[in-house]
């Protein structure tokens, strides 16, 4: 058997898709694909089971069962139909019902992605999977703008036939919603109905395996008898050797063993081959800007529309539904107006708890109308104490406005409860754990955990890279995720202005110009914390903004505007460096502008 790397593997790969015009891929899934995404693999399933199956059994009954079936307890895997018979044998529904549990929070992961836009950007692509879940066309769904054929089970074999409009998925043990196999009868034989169409794949396409560990007889006999492709490629961790079986099936076929460190790392590699691929963000940004503008012209047109149902009752007053009130409020510039709309929509639908969390948010983050929000915000949690996205910007407010720091973290940790994926939940705690605890380990968790979860959320770049900044002193990396979060929000006054500051402190007082001045314009002259620093930051590093900036400073903190806790420590220290002309100034306003 010949094994290669991942790296040969692509350049392999890439070979065949730019110089071969009649030979296609498809790619066959095991259980190791879905794994990342929350599914358990079989191998894990089979092992649960069996300690369970010990603990219900006597020890003769136990011992009776594993002689009968031959079972091996090294290799837990190869066993799993059997297993799964002898745990679910007095209730079969027990065992699908087990199964829609473990697959229920399940969602797709990167390499899912990446399979998607291969499916839909290569023709006639397809995958093959004894997966019973929805991952793949789930992500075909969400991340493109194709329509995926899936035969989830033997009766729609007729239709399996890979196509340049939708991309194939062929379920040879069922779709978990269509009584999926998992018997050893079932697993131990394919289906005679998938012969002829996986013939016919077969003689163009290139079998690339991945995530499947040969366990049932029925994809493995099939190999082990079908007729030899033009190439064959089995895809296993490098530190998980294949098994005899494998070996001999790959060296049979005259294939290659490809040894890699997993599905999604696999297909990250992949985007070279495939360099039709766009970026994630470019892509979904695409298909979701499409789809948002297909629905508002829908929206638009029904609204212009004149009705004709009504067409007698001259005096009729259109009724409006919460969607359309939140669509009115979102297109009024005017924020009383758009204020006066929420609060006329929650008249009507007072029990609507996500209309609630956009007013609030609209109320908090853009209009910074404190006035009533405490009881708007009682008023939305009475009505779902659930809603964890209320709860958690209700901690933001006792945080960010009330300084009420106790019951924040109390909100805090109750929307995270409720909702522990919820990045903005993440990241906002983050920032409570690192401003108000000063717990920096605890702080840096929750920054990563948010990053991981939403890798593109402009606020949790931004904020970390504050962290990474202020907290850790790491420039290097800080720089990073602030131009991570530009290039996400270009026009994001906090994060132009806080990147400024990091181009000052390391003195690179030029290229810091442009941030400086974007933030200043981007400010629109609102008189808060930030456009104070930004004058400090011209006090301290433009000469020619001397005086105008100390009288711009003094009136901006005659009207009580500071920031507090903001640290200009190492700005002073490169001013006077730099032979600042009013040291002793530069060090009072600094006092004045962050203590309280």
């Amino acid at each position: 058997m010949k094994i290669i790397s991942t790296h040969t593997f692509k350049h392999i790969l890439r070979d065949i898709h730019k110089k071969s015009s009649n030979r296609n891929f498809c790619f066959i899934i095991g259980a190791g694909a879905s794994y990342k995404s929350g599914i358990p693999t079989g191998g894990q399933l089979a092992n649960g089971w069996f300690k369970e199956i010990q603990y219900r059994s006597s020890t003769k009954e136990f011992e009776q069962w594993i002689a009968d079936v031959k079972l091996d307890k090294n290799d837990l895997a190869a066993h799993y139909g059997d297993i799964y018979r002898k745990r679910f044998e007095y209730d079969k529904t027990s065992g699908y019902e087990f199964l829609i549990q473990a697959m229920r929070d399940a969602k797709p992961s990167f390499g899912h992605f990446v399979l998607a836009q291969i499916l839909t950007k290569v023709p006639e692509s397809c995958v093959l999977t004894t997966n019973f879940d929805s991952l793949v066309e789930s992500s075909i769904y969400q991340y493109t703008d194709k329509t995926p054929l899936v035969c989830g089970h033997e009766s729609l074999s007729g239709y399996a036939r890979p196509s340049k409009i939708h991309p194939l998925i062929i379920k040879i043990h069922r779709d978990l919603l269509l009584a999926p196999m998992s018997e050893p009868n079932q697993i131990n034989a394919l289906d005679k109905a998938w012969k002829e169409p996986l013939d016919n794949i077969f003689s163009t396409h290139i079998p690339i395996i991945i995530g499947y560990g040969g366990n049932d007889g029925s994809l493995m006999t099939y190999f082990e008898q079908m007729n030899k492709p033009s190439n064959f490629f089995w895809c296993g961790l490098a530190n998980n050797p294949p098994s005899n079986h494998i070996k001999e099936l790959v060296a049979k076929m005259g294939g290659c063993y490809v040894e890699i460190d997993g599905f999604d790392q696999l297909m990250h590699e992949l985007l070279w081959v495939f360099d039709e691929i766009k970026p994630a963000d470019e892509e979904l940004e695409t298909i979701t800007k499409s789809r948002l503008e297909a629905m508002k012209k829908q929206l638009t047109e029904m609204k212009n529309k004149p009705s004709t149902t009504n067409a007698t009752e001259t005096n009729t007053v259109k009724e409006l539904s919460a969607f359309e009130y939140a669509n009115l409020a979102d297109n009024e510039p005017d924020y009383e107006k758009r204020k006066t709309i929420y609060l006329e929509a929650l008249e009507k639908f007072p029990n609507t708890a996500w209309l609630w969390n956009k007013f609030t948010y609209f109320l908090q983050w853009v209009k910074k109308d404190y006035s009533n929000l405490n009881d708007y915000y009682l008023k939305a949690l009475s009505i779902d104490p659930e809603y964890a996205m209320n709860i958690g910007n209700y901690a933001a407010y006792l945080f960010d406005i009330k300084k009420d720091y106790e019951n924040a973290e109390k909100y805090y940790l109750k929307a995270l409860a409720i909702d522990p994926k919820n990045a903005n939940i993440n990241g906002n705690y983050a920032n409570y754990l690192c401003d108000i605890k000063k717990d920096y380990e605890n702080a840096e968790k929750y920054y990563l955990k948010a990053l991981a979860i939403d890798p593109e959320n402009e606020n949790n770049n931004g904020n970390y890279a504050v962290f990474l900044k202020e907290i850790k002193k790491d420039y290097e990396n800080a720089e990073k995720y602030y131009l991570k979060a530009l290039s996400i929000d270009p026009n994001s006054e906090n994060k132009n202005g806080n990147y400024a500051k990091l181009l000052l402190i390391t003195n690179r007082q030029n290229e810091a110009t442009t941030y400086v001045e974007k933030a200043f314009e981007l400010n629109k002259n609102e008189e808060n914390g930030l456009l104070l620093e930004l004058w400090f930051y011209r006090f301290a590093h433009y000469p020619e903004w001397l005086d105008k900036a100390e009288q711009a400073m003094e009136q901006l903190l005659e009207k009580g505007i500071q920031s507090i806790g903001w640290d200009f420590s190492q700005n002073i220290e490169i001013a006077i460096a730099n032979n600042h002309p009013k040291p002793d100034k530069l060090k009072e306003l600094a006092k004045r502008i962050t203590e309280k």
